[in-house]
């Protein structure tokens, strides 16, 4: 067969994008940038730099604009050379550029070192395998700095060169992975020189257990099936006979590895999407130690550290081995799996995937009663038709204590709120507006929530403000899923700090197996990773990416969401906390479950029309309106207008005074004639409640003298 090769050009423009193909005699791949001047501005001592179109990076503890680039190599080819040009180079000034702030990891505080130097015009952070379709990883560095003097480039070019190359291993060609590969790439055009195949997809969903368990797991499958997704159980026993996953080498012949084998040998030839890890991950006690987790290793770098080499590490149980299935996770073969490119010692190359072939999550069951608590739950919440329980979103904010913007939680998940949709109802508990206790939160979570997001303090058996005991006050039937940025309270191998465990299971494992709680959760197994006077931590982008891939991405599957945001942090994996963050998310639940929406949307609209700013005595106003505050002096009728659409939804109107329920109307005029002996500033809160439970709120500061 005559092959052609094609010489591609795509411009790239920051706001506006052209592409063009040129067919010559190279096998290269090149992209133009063009950058807008940066812009500056000074933030305390130091300055931030920023380009429109470009993401904010940490490059040896600087922070720079910088534009990230996932750039699919063609079927067949490997990247032979990289070729990175800046042009018209232009000279900004001499300014302080803005440092990475210090890292909290548990209540340690972690200084990010800084060189002040970066002088290098791309980041090359490697290629990495997407069912079986090459990625290589990059960003563009437009700005550069050396002792405080900073250039700039006004366009970046870069040229790939290609080499004829081995078929990704993984490649099976269907057309559903085609189109999960889209989400991620830039050069849309090159996943077509990928042919697509025929294979038999003998299953979606693959759940893997011990023999033991078997026969309890085939209920979920059965209930899987009837809803036409194709399902197979696999045991641990079986996996372990199968001379097709062992390997001569015996550091990668553990169970681990036999049981990630066996996941391959499923997705290349079955056709596998899905697959739930039926089991606890005990790895002190035998009979709980069923699917036995891969530790991966991560730093934290800078100062104070650890003792020897000023670097906090950590070995995190992460089922991210069991979805990224190229490469063997520890090319050199040490006791470090999962390093970057200069942890390890045989080549250049990151040693872990960081893009997922199948989608995972576990089931942290060892035994029957915790199986059928699981299996009742997934199904409850997948069948739920409750509107009321499911348009209900809670926003739990503890006092975190790292200065700033970050002293509280609350401020982290007010950077989630613009990310859900209006047809769900947010409430929020933040200590930052008043402390709030595990009753109050037992409360809420009785009367049926749908999501759970908290920023906040934890431990291996304590987050949420509860004791893993405290969970016996839950008796709620309408389930929830639980995303939380707390310490440890996701560590299944029950590990806490230093190198101890716990005989009881963790946190979320009694969340997610105990008859009540959650259906499912993602949790962190080591320390989760805070900023210090800063929402942007480690934690919080995956939490974002999280919430972006429910309801920007339309990614609804808790599993694929959870990967997604993940992958959607690729390119920044060598940013202090990041890789340590990514190992560490897992996901107890199953994997295809889709977070509902309710099928019935309310708009609510509320105004106050009284008491509005001015002067009012004895009901009567507002005098003087033209002021900027608002002055009562004796009782006054508090007034709203509330209508929904479509129309006549509105439930009831609430009238509170600081945060206190004073009145309930259910009836229009929704009126509350408010006259107490009171004196002084205070919050007037009035909150209309539609019948499906969705709620908005007005709220005034007022200042009143009533005897």
């Amino acid at each position: 067969m005559k092959r052609e090769a094609a010489f591609i050009v795509v411009f790239l423009f920051i706001g506006l994008a052209f592409s063009g193909v040129k067919i010559g005699a190279s096998d290269n791949i090149s992209f133009k940038y063009k950058f807008e001047e940066p812009v500056v501005e000074k933030i305390g001592g130091e300055y931030e730099i920023k380009i429109d179109g470009c993401e904010m990076h940490e490059y040896n503890g600087l922070l720079l604009p910088v534009k990230p680039a996932h750039i699919l190599i063609p079927y067949g080819k490997e990247v032979k050379g990289i070729d990175v040009k800046g042009i018209n180079k232009k000279f900004l000034g001499f300014y302080e550029v803005e440092k990475a702030k210090a890292l909290f990891v548990g209540n340690k505080k972690v200084e990010i070192l800084s060189t002040n130097v970066a002088n290098k015009l791309y980041e090359k952070v490697g290629i990495y395998g997407l069912r079986g379709y090459n990625i290589l990883v990059m960003n563009i560095m437009p700005v550069s700095v050396e002792n405080n003097k900073v250039f700039y480039y006004e366009e970046v070019d870069v040229k790939i060169e290609l080499k004829e190359g081995k078929i990704n291993p993984l490649y099976r060609g269907l057309e559903k992975d085609r189109e999960w590969v889209m989400n991620y790439i830039d050069n849309k055009w090159a996943v077509y020189t990928y042919p697509i195949k025929k294979l038999n997809e003998e299953y979606d969903y693959l759940i893997i257990t011990k023999d033991g368990f078997r026969n309890a797991f085939q209920r979920f499958a059965d209930y899987k099936e009837s809803q036409g997704i194709k399902v197979n159980i696999v045991t641990v026993e079986e996996i372990k006979i199968n001379s097709f996953c062992w390997n001569e080498t015996e550091m990668f012949n553990d169970t681990q590895a036999q049981i990630r084998n066996f996941i391959r040998y499923a997705y290349l030839n079955w056709g596998i999407d899905y697959v739930l890890l039926g089991g606890d991950g005990d790895i002190k006690n035998a009979s709980s130690n069923i699917i036995p987790p891969r530790y991966l290793y991560a730093t934290c770098v800078g100062l104070p550290l650890a003792e020897a080499n000023d670097v906090l590490e950590a070995y995190i149980p992460s089922d991210v081995y069991y979805a990224c299935l190229d490469g063997s996770f520890n090319e050199d073969m040490d006791d470090k799996w999962g390093e970057n490119a200069t942890g390890n010692d045989v080549s250049d190359r990151d040693e872990a995937d960081l893009y997922a072939e199948v989608w995972v999550g576990r089931a942290c069951v060892d035994s029957i009663k915790e199986i059928n608590n699981f299996i009742n739950k997934t199904i409850a919440y997948e069948e739920s038709t409750d509107n009321e329980y499911l348009m209900q979103v809670l926003l739990l904010g503890e006092y975190l204590g790292f200065g700033g913007e970050a002293e509280w939680g609350g401020n982290h998940k007010d950077k989630i709120k613009p990310l859900i949709p209006s047809s769900y109802n947010i409430t929020t508990l933040y200590d930052r507006k008043k402390t709030w206790s595990k009753y109050n939160l037992l409360s809420i979570l009785n009367k049926g929530v749908n999501i759970v997001n908290h920023d906040g303090h934890g431990w291996t058996t304590y987050a949420l403000k509860m004791h893993n005991s405290d969970l016996k006050g839950l008796y709620n039937t309408e389930y929830f899923f639980l995303y939380s940025q707390t310490c440890l309270a996701g560590s299944f191998d029950n590990w806490y700090p230093e190198d101890n465990y716990y005989e009881d299971d963790c946190f979320a494992e009694h969340l997610t197996c105990d008859e009540h709680g959650a259906f499912a959760c993602i949790m962190n197994s080591r320390y989760g990773l805070g900023r210090e006077n800063s929402t942007d931590s480690p934690g919080q982008r995956y939490d974002g990416s999280f919430f972006k891939a429910l309801f920007q991405e339309n990614i609804r599957e808790i599993g694929r969401a959870n990967h997604f945001s993940k992958e959607d942090n690729v390119w920044r994996i060598n940013e202090n906390g990041m890789r340590w963050t990514y190992y560490e998310t897992n996901l107890f639940g199953d994997p295809q479950v889709a977070i509902k929406e309710p099928t019935e949307t309310i708009h609510i609209n509320i105004t106050l029309e009284k008491p509005l700013n001015g002067i009012y005595i004895l009901d009567f106003g507002p005098l003087l309106a033209f002021i900027n505050k608002t002055v009562i002096f004796g009782g006054v009728t508090i007034k709203v207008n509330a209508t929904t659409e479509p129309a006549g939804k509105i439930k009831a109107v609430k009238f509170y005074i600081n945060n206190e329920l004073k009145y309930v109307d259910d009836e229009k005029p929704y009126q509350w004639w408010w006259d107490e002996n009171i004196r002084g500033n205070c919050r007037i809160v009035v909150e209309a409640c539609a019948v499906n439970g969705k709620c908005e709120r007005v709220e005034k500061e007022v200042f009143i003298v009533n005897f």
